[in-house]
């Protein structure tokens, strides 16, 4: 049988894309959060945040390509210098830290509003889980993400559009508040920016696939289509169902129940997919960055790095997408800022 070779810029897009479906997202939290709570201007800004992927997605690949850059702080030191590009750095590893916990916290309210188990466990079960991947390495993740990222995204597709046609409601007659004035748009940049905190990392590493300057844009582009295409979909029945799940800690959990065994079951597959895989790549992006300082003893640190995230998490996977998410969304909008200057500086 023949193996089906994809081009390099289709393959940085699909990675791309699934750098931003961890739990915020596949649980419905973010969307409901920075789009949905808009009303209808709500699905203007997730093109709006599209659009922004996929732009400085294409300027970071540029730019490590003109530059021959292959790490994040190669790229932190060419953008912003030796003196601030390592304090970015390390602001960003906080941010994966934080994002680490929150996954953990997924879990938690995952297995609270599911299963019926306690927050507690649910949060210990995948913090033990991704403790055995950091021991014994990534290999493993990184080819089963390969194989889960485009089932995440098809099923993530295929429930939003489900749900929403098998709603018998008219379409939109629950939906969130109208946007006032460009507060959307606001929303929308600060969902982009933070997201593109770990964005950006990804692209550094993943530019040394771009052969041409058309795998970048390929790359850029496709990623920020997916994310979009998914975004949309995924955000209709949130809007059919939005008085009854807007308190909800996973609010795709309650609208997949409403459509028996099989939609409910794939859904939660969808969800610990995205859970596993992006606490799995933050959580290894930060043991870089600490060996990289001399902390090389894997079971030490990791063993402390999963401690201080399952505590962390029990401040609520609510309470950090509502208030930790936009402290380092408004860091994510100078990278971009300095990325989009420096691409658009001189071609080459």
């Amino acid at each position: 049988m023949k193996k089906i070779k994809l081009n390099s810029g289709i393959k940085i897009g699909i990675v791309y894309g699934s750098v931003f479906l961890g739990a915020g997202f596949a649980s419905g939290r973010e969307l409901l959060q920075y789009f949905v709570g808009f009303g209808k201007a709500g699905m203007w800004g997730l093109i709006v945040s599209g659009v922004l992927f996929s732009l400085v997605g294409w300027a970071t690949l540029h730019i490590c390509r003109r530059e021959n850059i292959t790490s994040y702080g190669g790229l932190m030191k060419h953008l912003l210098g030796a003196r601030f590009g390592p304090i970015m750095e390390g602001l960003m590893v906080g941010f994966l830290f934080c994002l680490f916990a929150a996954m953990l916290a997924g879990a938690g309210a995952t297995a609270a509003q599911a299963f019926y188990l306690p927050f507690s466990t649910g949060v210990l079960v995948v913090g033990l889980i991704v403790y055995a991947v950091l021991c014994f390495g990534l290999e493993g993740i990184v080819k089963i993400n390969l194989f889960l990222a485009p089932l995440m995204m098809l099923g993530g597709i295929f429930i939003g559009i489900y749900s929403f046609f098998a709603y018998t409601s008219p379409a939109f007659a629950n939906g969130g508040g109208a946007g006032l004035g460009l507060a959307w748009l606001l929303s929308a940049v600060v969902y982009g920016s933070y997201n593109l905190v770990t964005g950006v990392p990804m692209l550094a590493a993943a530019s040394k696939l771009s052969k041409t300057k058309t795998d970048c844009l390929v790359g850029g582009i496709l990623g920020g289509t997916v994310i979009t295409v998914l975004g949309l979909s995924m955000s209709l029945p949130l809007f059919l169902y939005y008085t009854d799940i807007v308190a909800l800690e996973v609010p795709f959990l309650h609208i997949a129940a409403n459509y028996g065994h099989i939609v409910n079951l794939l859904y939660i597959a969808v969800l610990v997919s995205a859970l596993l895989t992006t606490a799995a790549c933050n959580s290894f992006a930060v043991m870089q960055w600490l060996e990289g300082r001399g902390y090389k003893n894997k079971i030490k640190t990791g063993a402390v790095l999963c401690t201080l995230a399952v505590i962390a998490a029990h401040i609520g996977f609510s309470n950090i997408v509502v208030f930790i998410y936009p402290i380092f969304g408004f860091l994510g909008l100078f990278k971009i800022i300095v990325v989009l200057l420096s691409a658009f500086q001189r071609g080459k």
